[in-house]
């Protein structure tokens, strides 16, 4: 990805500092709005030190993208004491989703859109969106293996569709704020969820840290 690889603690706080500036600046001005010297002056370096690292603005955004993904894995991964309950563990895996959608909103917008051109960042969002397709398509067959889920269904067709229903929303509600209950929100993606693979609705929500899974509420 990046021309050279920084091999001295300098270096790489150097190279890190760049791409937390590069963010910033994607967030705020958009990746066509976007100049490598829009980036070496919100990070203070020189021209050359920003091209020691990278090459061009789509290598910075690549990195940028490298990192939100796994910012974005790391927070919606569902402790084990709350994954025995097929409910609980996909209201917890929507309440986290739901959560690092809003703290990443704008910068997933900026990928989008990059996406909409270049399909270097097209294969990124593609593989991000992969990634909770399949932990939805392992899911399901794990409880229709445990007789829990209607095994008539084809996890192939439901993983995807499922994800995008809760994706779709995400994407809409931050586009477009609407003033909803958080927790409403992730009751009802819940029980969407938990239906239509043969699941029993969540009868309330189950505990959760006190704090907002949404930008909107």
């Amino acid at each position: 990805m990046s021309t050279l690889a920084p091999t001295t603690p300098r270096g790489r706080r150097t190279r890190d500092a760049v791409v937390r500036a590069a963010r910033e600046v994607f967030e705020q001005r958009g990746f066509d709005g976007t100049r490598m010297s829009d980036i070496t002056d919100a990070a203070g370096v020189s021209h050359g030190t920003v091209y020691t690292y990278f090459t061009s603005k789509e290598e910075v955004l690549a990195q940028v993208c490298d990192d939100l993904a796994g910012e974005v894995f790391a927070a919606v991964r569902v402790p084990d004491d709350l994954r025995a309950d097929p409910v609980t563990r996909i209201h917890e895996g929507n309440r986290r989703y739901l959560q690092a959608y809003a703290r990443n909103a704008r910068m997933l917008e900026v990928v989008e859109q990059a996406a909409t051109t270049n399909e270097r960042f097209r294969s990124l969002v593609d593989g991000l969106r992969a990634v909770f397709v399949q932990k939805a398509r392992a899911s399901l067959e794990q409880y229709q293996d445990d007789g829990l889920a209607d095994p008539a269904l084809d996890p192939e067709i439901v993983g995807p569709a499922l994800v995008g229903m809760v994706e779709s929303f995400a994407r809409r509600w931050h586009a477009q704020p609407q003033p909803l209950d958080a927790d409403r929100v992730v009751d009802t993606l819940t029980t969407l969820w938990a239906r239509a693979i043969g699941l029993p609705a969540p009868a309330s929500s189950p505990a959760a840290p006190n704090d907002d899974p949404g930008g909107s509420a």
